[in-house]
């Protein structure tokens, strides 16, 4: 019974302990990250703005922030000094937001680009307790250009089509289709120029005689990992086909006028 009850007792001494460990602990109560973030090109980009909403129980002593982007610090802030950008963001954080008294969670990223996307950290700590937590942000540039091609071939025994999205990030991911079919055969080149951003272009030749004249071409793309996607359309009209339907109307009438005077 002694026993049973010195363990019971020193259950109740853990449970006791937790409970002041979590009632008297730094902990963030809200990370925002955005999922994504899209680029308007022609266009100085808003400010990338995240947030780490954090409390701290009272004993505790010793407060740090930092926020990382891929386990690198970009920005520290303490009590004493305040918030601090360092890292490649440097140049790119405003520090007088993090200058504003109470929102050491806070900060603003100036003129963001592509090579942000990726894990942002808030991490707190005192001498007493610690906590962090992490959220992805991809960022999104839209394309520069998308074309959609499609035209009878020089010996007009063949169908020419070409599809096309220049300077796009994340790598993009195309799919071209004729009537309700996607296309499976198609050549395909992908590039990505200095700056980082990606090009692709699909290719792809279909015999006369297995499209019908009007049919509807479509191109889509999507953004791998985003839910950006465009679509192109275009209508597939084989002008010597229908001059040819057209001759071929001609000559019908023509036949039936001719019966009709004869009889």
């Amino acid at each position: 019974m002694a026993v049973w009850r010195g363990r019971r007792l020193c259950a109740l001494a853990v449970a006791w302990l937790t409970l002041l460990t979590v009632s008297h602990s730094v902990r963030i109560t809200n990370l925002r990250v955005p999922h994504t973030y899209t680029l308007v090109r022609d266009r100085e980009p808003d400010p990338l703005v995240l947030d780490c909403e954090v409390e701290i129980g009272e004993g505790e002593q010793g407060f740090v922030l930092k926020w990382l982007f891929n386990n690198h610090s970009i920005y520290q802030w303490i009590p004493s000094v305040k918030g601090f950008a360092m890292g490649f963001m440097k140049s790119k954080i405003d520090t007088k937001l993090f200058a504003m008294e109470g929102s050491p969670g806070v900060i603003s990223i100036k003129n963001p680009d592509w090579n942000m996307t990726g894990e942002y950290t808030c991490a707190v700590q005192t001498f007493q307790t610690t906590d962090k937590r992490s959220a992805r942000l991809q960022i999104i540039v839209p394309e520069s250009d998308f074309m959609l091609e499609a035209r009878m071939g020089v010996a007009r025994t063949d169908v020419d089509i070409m599809c096309a999205v220049q300077h796009v990030f994340p790598k993009p991911m195309l799919s071209v289709m004729f009537d309700t079919h996607i296309l499976e055969s198609v050549l395909t080149q992908l590039d990505q120029d200095p700056s980082g951003l990606y090009s692709m272009t699909v290719r792809t030749r279909i015999p006369k005689d297995q499209i019908e004249s009007p049919t509807p071409i479509t191109c889509a793309f999507i953004l791998i990992g985003t839910n950006y996607t465009k679509r192109r359309e275009t209508i597939f009209y084989d002008k010597a086909s229908t001059i040819q339907r057209k001759w071929t109307t001609v000559a019908v009438v023509m036949s039936i006028a001719s019966l009709a005077l004869s009889s």
